[in-house]
């Protein structure tokens, strides 16, 4: 059951044109650190900057902002299709319910983990032929890195693999509660968006209603991928944990919603 649903969702279109996608906002970040300002004196990119730009740093930056509904695209609204097509019933028939249920989560969860990390990972050598590989130029851009600084002074690759990991991570996580959402909602299409909508919620209006508590800083969706920002000890009295919890609490409400919703067409 695992291996067909994986099947699906990896063979899918909509799989690899979401990572198109990503690839593509990987692009426009980093076409904002390549630009030329018209400065007098330009300064060499180095090329694990120019991926830093692409991911979090830059002003064109697009990735933290659309990855909750770009992560939807390749599998999440796969349950209400079995659902609504009548395939869920007949696979009901070869294979228990539970057995169906772990295989369309770990499916949701691995298409939408790749979406972000295949693409993150394949621009890496991009940005290395783009950049320069001279750390002189580091002094003009140290203000940058905040978060494992002795780890990205010696090992500036594998720093930007785990900012890979961790932004596909949090893909994951949004696919998780798009899955639930797309289980009790009536219109799937709402079930897509209401992550997304979330985010810009949780970024804007509730973080200025919560702005004097660590509480409002802790819910910025938009602000998860830098990791220095949520897990300073000094911003945040949970401080190591505060993103852990966050994608932990966001996981377990998405697995409730979707195996309640589950029961409730089981029981009708």
């Amino acid at each position: 059951m695992i291996r067909t649903e994986l099947k699906r969702a990896f063979c899918s279109k909509a799989f690899w044109m979401s990572c198109g996608i990503t690839l593509v906002m990987l692009a426009f970040g980093s076409s904002d650190c390549l630009a030329s300002r018209g400065d007098d004196i330009i300064i060499p990119k180095t090329w694990w900057i120019i991926y830093l730009n692409a991911v979090l740093l830059g002003m064109k930056t697009a990735l933290p902002i659309f990855y909750p509904i770009v992560v939807m695209i390749p599998y999440v609204l796969s349950y209400r299709g079995d659902r609504d097509s009548g395939y869920r019933e007949l696979i009901l028939i070869k294979t228990s319910r539970k057995a169906y249920l772990r295989a369309k989560i770990l499916a949701v969860a691995s298409s939408a983990f790749a979406t972000i990390l295949l693409p993150c990972l394949g621009w890496i050598p991009v940005c290395r032929l783009l950049g320069v590989t001279d750390r002189s130029y580091e002094q003009y851009y140290r203000h940058m890195i905040h978060f494992a600084q002795s780890f990205y002074d010696k090992h500036p690759g594998w720093y930007l693999v785990m900012y890979a990991f961790h932004a596909a991570l949090l893909g994951t996580v949004f696919a998780i509660v798009g899955l639930g959402l797309s289980a009790v909602l009536k219109n799937k299409y709402v079930a897509l968006l209401l992550p997304f909508c979330y985010a810009i919620f949780a970024s804007s209006i509730l973080t200025a209603l919560l702005k004097d508590t660590f509480i409002g800083k802790s819910l910025e969706v938009m602000k998860l991928m830098p990791l220095q920002m949520h897990y300073s000890k000094k911003s945040y009295p949970l401080g190591f944990w505060t993103v852990p919890i966050y994608e932990v609490a966001l996981v377990m409400i998405g697995l409730t919603l979707f195996i309640v919703g589950d029961y409730h067409v089981s029981e009708t």
